[in-house]
């Protein structure tokens, strides 16, 4: 009966979708977004870009300490590793494999009159989950049921993205290159095939950030912005930061993380989540 079952939400989802929403994506599959509203074409995208990134004196720390330590130095008072693990500039380039969903609405009638597609760029820390976490806790879902399509992307180094050198490549100016290669594969209708008439960029956190460096140097990618969870000023950033309790992947989660470089980091528990984004006991776990 399960088998049966899951045969034939596969083959519903399949008949539903558009037949070239796979279009672009390597070894593209059909999921169903959280509460069904949507359908989605998982798989990874081939961005290629270029940026002039900064060279940091630093080295991927060799223990948890090491990693606890450079925190402690960015944010103690009067520090300076900013200024002085900044020492030149380089290109980076390359080809990059990017995790991404192109999510559409299940609803026919709404399917085909669809024009606007977001792109949801997510934060530190995360990946792009956290969009469609939940049957009534998905972005993906009140955005296909107001007739949206949504592409929501695991940024450089996280998720299933590729993750090249943490420290010398994975920076915001690339990040901001490969959005704005997201946008221009959509505006060509090499993704999914649609021929979408606006863009609209939405940001979380560090994701509106980005959004915000795609939209000074490519002001023509986006023709309207979201920016959530971003502020004006950074005076609150140590404490958000520390908050989130940085802990080398490769040690907090072996059998996840356990080939990536120790620059790599992610919260330490679900406690290092709660403290900078939710507040008891308004918030639902599921989310956690």
């Amino acid at each position: 009966m399960r088998l049966g079952f899951l045969g034939s939400l596969t083959t519903a989802i399949a008949l539903a979708a558009p037949a070239s929403l796979k279009q672009g994506f390597g070894d593209g599959k059909l999921i169903p977004s959280a509460g069904k509203k949507a359908i989605c074409a998982n798989g990874i995208l081939s961005i290629t870009a270029s940026a002039t990134n900064v060279i940091l004196n630093l080295s991927s720390p060799a223990t948890q300490f090491d990693a606890t330590e450079i925190f402690q130095e960015l944010f103690q008072a009067g520090a300076t590793i900013t200024q002085k693990a900044q020492i030149g500039t380089r290109t980076v380039q390359g080809t990059y494999g990017i995790g991404a969903n192109l999510c559409v609405p299940v609803n026919p009638a709404k399917v085909d009159a669809v024009k606007t597609v977001q792109i949801l760029t997510h934060g530190v820390g995360l990946e792009k989950s956290y969009w469609d976490i939940a049957p009534g806790y998905s972005y993906v879902d009140a955005a296909a049921e107001a007739g949206y399509a949504t592409l929501a992307y695991d940024r450089l180094g996280v998720g299933q993205s590729d993750h090249p050198d943490p420290i010398q490549d994975v920076q915001a100016f690339l990040e901001v290159e490969i959005l704005h290669g997201l946008a221009q594969l959509l505006r060509t209708k090499k993704i999914g095939g649609y021929d979408f008439r606006n863009i609209v960029g939405v940001g979380h956190s560090f994701g509106s950030i980005l959004q915000v460096g795609a939209n000074i140097k490519y002001p023509k990618d986006f023709d309207a912005v979201v920016l959530t969870a971003f502020a004006a000023t950074s005076a609150n950033l140590p404490y958000t930061i520390l908050a989130n309790d940085p802990s080398i992947a490769a040690l907090n989660q072996p059998s996840r993380f356990g080939t990536l470089p120790y620059g790599y980091l992610v919260h330490n528990d679900a406690i290092a989540i709660q403290e900078p984004f939710f507040r008891w006991p308004f918030f639902d776990p599921v989310g956690m």
